[in-house]
């Protein structure tokens, strides 16, 4: 038997505490002026909709940004935010807990400086050992949205309104018939921990590694040999086919020896050293200014990188 205290709360105190928590740190916008100058009464039909099941998700703002690779946003309606924001608080609850716990992305008490600390020390503690390293081909566009309900079903099924309302989130987008989450959904990053959870407990159960973590699409495996290390990526590309339909990236699947560190979320790491690669570098000098100083010192680098840094903060912003 099911309890209302397990089941997603829709009423308008619930979508409340949702709104706050979608505003709390953002700056504002046109959307949120507007929205908040109309909030009573919009949270009211927000809240009426979901409480009927006639909520329905509306279109997207598509963007575009370009980096080392171009991504393409799907940025939601602040109402429809709100609904992820709620949505997003009430799986986390039934989720996080069962994640694997060298899984670092997306989740309270962890994130990238923590998993980057993380990866630092398992390539100390196996430094004889051989790590493959690997992402999934345009993860967002290929998550297999049927999948993606089966595995949200099996912890939610009970609450029919919540999975009636994940099933919503999931239908308001694809880049192909029935495949693909938006990478501008709050709700798309515990979806992608969602989905790979099955990759996560297949890693553990059935691979074996001395050692795994995982961000996001990109993980590491750690093995005593090479040869352990082939074959498991043989296992795990037929998993994630036959299982997830992923595929891996070929540009970014490699084995190479834990002792000569390597690259990975964007940084150049080994056992004893750790710093932002080379391309992070050239668009941190390229771009630090008053407004970001700040965040960019603390980043992860090099001596010389950050010495150069501090002559620039001090000769050229005054800073």
């Amino acid at each position: 038997m099911t309890s209302d205290k397990d089941c997603l709360r829709v009423d308008y105190r619930a979508v409340y505490k949702a709104w706050l928590a979608f505003r709390k740190g953002k700056q504002p916008t046109g959307p949120i002026d507007r929205f908040a100058f109309g909030l009573e009464g919009y949270l009211a039909r927000l809240s009426s909709e979901l409480e009927s099941g006639s909520y329905r998700h509306g279109d997207y703002k598509a963007i575009s940004l370009t980096e080392k690779k171009r991504r393409d946003l799907a940025v939601a309606s602040v109402r429809d935010r709100v609904v992820h924001r709620l949505l997003y608080d009430y799986l986390l609850v039934k989720f996080d807990t069962g994640f694997d716990p060298d899984v670092w992305s997306c989740r309270t008490g962890k994130g990238l400086h923590k998993g980057l600390a993380r990866t630092q020390a398992l390539l100390r503690k196996h430094s004889g050992s051989y790590v493959w390293r690997a992402d999934i081909t345009k993860f967002f566009d290929s998550v297999d949205q049927q999948v993606l309900s089966a595995c949200l079903d099996r912890r939610v099924g009970h609450d029919k309104p919540a999975m009636r309302l994940c099933q919503e989130i999931i239908d308001s987008y694809h880049v192909k018939p029935a495949r693909g989450i938006p990478i501008g959904n709050l709700t798309s990053q515990l979806f992608a921990n969602i989905y790979l959870h099955e990759f996560d407990r297949y890693v553990r159960h059935t691979l074996k590694p001395q050692a795994y973590i995982r961000y996001g699409d990109d993980f590491l495996l750690f093995y005593p040999t090479s040869r352990q290390a082939r074959q498991a990526r043989e296992n795990a590309k037929d998993f994630l086919k036959n299982n997830l339909d992923l595929r891996l990236n070929p540009k970014n699947d490699v084995i190479v020896p834990a002792g000569s560190g390597l690259k990975f979320l964007g940084h150049t790491i080994t056992g004893e050293a750790l710093a932002v690669d080379e391309y992070t570098t050239r668009r941190v000098l390229k771009r630090i200014d008053h407004h970001n100083a700040s965040s960019y010192r603390a980043l992860y680098l090099a001596k010389d990188v950050k010495d150069g840094l501090d002559w620039i903060l001090l000769n050229e912003l005054d800073i």
